[in-house]
């Protein structure tokens, strides 16, 4: 996996009758929609469809797509930070694995509590936590330049 998979999004925003729609473009975020009033909250509201999706996708123990980005000026592109693509990325280790949180505590010897602290998406977490959880899956992380 590479984290540059996971960092960006692109999101189609058009003008509908009364609100602007938003949807995430790339196969496996059908149904990533939202709307604002104007543009302003429509950008806003990219971001946060990304999270509620993505934190579905976790509770129904799915795999995370990898988005489809298009930057040829139509769209709007989103990027969600290093520490949420991580994040992702530890997800769907965990799901190709078959580790649940609690096996992930466990091994960590760390409280769920601690670990949902550490895994949720609207929370900055440090690389020391993140490369942690890897290396208690058996898969360090690893950054080259």
């Amino acid at each position: 996996m590479n984290i540059n998979d996971y960092l960006k999004y692109s999101a189609n925003i058009r003008k509908g009758n009364r609100l602007f729609i938003v949807s995430i473009d790339g196969s496996g975020w059908e149904g990533a929609l939202s709307q604002g009033r104007n543009m302003e909250e429509a950008r806003m509201m990219a971001r946060e469809v990304i999270y509620d999706y993505i934190e579905g996708l976790v509770e129904f123990k799915k795999r995370i797509p990898v988005p489809a980005v298009i930057d040829d000026g139509s769209r709007f592109i989103v990027d969600v930070g290093y520490d949420t693509a991580l994040k992702i990325m530890l997800r769907n280790t965990m799901t190709d694995l078959m580790v649940r949180p609690s096996e992930l505590a466990r091994r960590l010897d760390v409280s769920n509590q601690r670990l949902n602290s550490i895994m949720s998406f609207r929370k900055t977490t440090g690389l020391n936590a993140l490369a942690d959880c890897f290396n208690a899956l058996g898969k360090p992380l690893c950054i080259t330049v």
